[in-house]
């Protein structure tokens, strides 16, 4: 709301509060000064000139208080009381500037010429008044739409500067978007393709593994560059990623047979995505490498309740030579440690010649269960 009320142009919404409620005090005391001073006016007045400051400073808070402090000085100003506590009417001025930043121009006239008008009929100098209201209406007016084609110019300046920045996110993101599904993928599946060739075809591994190596090469040097471009690259959803590695699965003819329940990506916690999503692409690396081509591998991911836990369930068929030297550099063993950091579980078996691994992430913190050590043994066994 304070924020809504306080023209754009200033840096803290609590700049209006703190201007309006100081200027009303100011009021106060010069207005109970001059009433004792020169009118001797007595009590009421003063209480009046005490409810007008008020009214200004609750408009520093509530926009409704800005038409009431308005409606009540334009009235006490038409009945000729207003002279007894005329610190008050700058708080009308700034009011005025203050609508002509936020483009109330119509308002702020037509508040200036009943201002003007009624000031000069009750006045005992009706021409002086005349004079001095037009030459304040304009002193206003010009100050106040100096100010608002200043702010007009300063927001299109931001904007200019926003659009350019979300430019430049758009374009390092398409970068690394278009870096990850072809140049990436293109280096994986000719790595992929070549081993197969080298597992059916033996003899031809002298003249084939150099064109591995190279393309493996290219691939481990291009995934940093894709994420030092796409700072972004890491905050995928779930089903994003999901969908990535049944991509990049099927450079080899892997099936990728995934149940993802629906809206998971709204209830899951963003560390749940972090990690998660981590998980789900180490492991597919891993399914990449170790899977044979054209096999079907699963993966099933479900949200229990009370307490919320994500559960991620994969499982593939085992190669009897698999491809080498293509995982993330990340590792099942510290997926794991860190896992369990986070208060989940990782468990990781080999079983009749299919790879199985279970994992469970709780939505909030808990105590880190002890990692257990003999079990990364499996693990790195698998990674060899």
């Amino acid at each position: 709301m304070i924020s809504f009320m306080f023209p754009p142009y200033t840096r803290s919404a609590m700049v209006q509060p703190i201007l309006f409620v100081t200027a009303a005090g100011v009021f106060v005391v010069i207005d109970a000064i001059v009433n004792a001073t020169f009118y001797h006016s007595g009590d009421g007045n003063l209480l009046l000139s005490v409810a007008l400051s008020v009214c200004f400073g609750l408009a520093g808070f509530f926009q409704t208080f800005e038409f009431a402090f308005v409606a009540l000085l334009l009235v006490t100003n038409a009945l000729n009381v207003a002279q007894a506590f005329s610190a008050a009417n700058y708080g009308l001025f700034i009011l005025i500037i203050l609508w002509l930043i936020r483009s109330w121009i119509v308002p702020s006239v037509l508040v200036l010429l009943v201002y003007g008008i009624t000031s000069t009929v009750v006045s005992t100098t009706p021409s002086l008044q005349a004079f001095s209201s037009a030459l304040i209406c304009v002193l206003i007016l010009a100050i106040g739409l100096a100010l608002r084609w200043q702010n007009k110019h300063r927001l299109l300046a931001q904007r200019q500067l926003e659009q350019a920045e979300r430019s430049v996110v758009e374009t390092r993101a398409e970068l690394a978007r278009q870096l990850h599904d072809t140049t990436a993928k293109d280096l994986a599946h000719v790595a992929v393709l070549a081993q197969d060739i080298v597992v059916r075809h033996p003899e031809l591994s002298e003249e084939i593994n150099p064109l591995i190596h190279v393309a493996t090469d290219a691939a481990k040097r291009i995934r940093p560059m894709i994420l030092t471009i796409d700072t972004s690259a890491s905050e995928a959803t779930l089903s994003e990623v999901v969908q990535q590695a049944t991509q990049m699965l099927q450079t080899r003819s892997i099936v990728l047979d995934s149940q993802v329940p629906d809206g998971v990506d709204d209830v899951l916690t963003r560390q749940q995505q972090k990690t998660g999503t981590l998980a789900i692409r180490e492991c597919a690396s891993n399914i990449l490498k170790y899977a044979p081509a054209g096999s079907r591998a699963t993966l099933v991911i479900d949200i229990t309740d009370e307490p919320q836990t994500l559960t991620m369930a994969l499982s593939n068929k085992i190669a009897d030579k698999p491809v080498t030297d293509m995982s993330t550099g990340y590792g099942l063993a510290n997926l794991r440690n860190r896992i369990h950091g986070e208060g989940g579980t990782m468990e990781a078996t080999n079983v009749g010649g299919r790879w199985l691994i279970y994992i469970t992430l709780p939505a909030g913190p808990r105590s880190a269960a002890p990692v257990q050590r003999h079990s990364n043994r499996g693990v790195n066994d698998a990674e060899q």
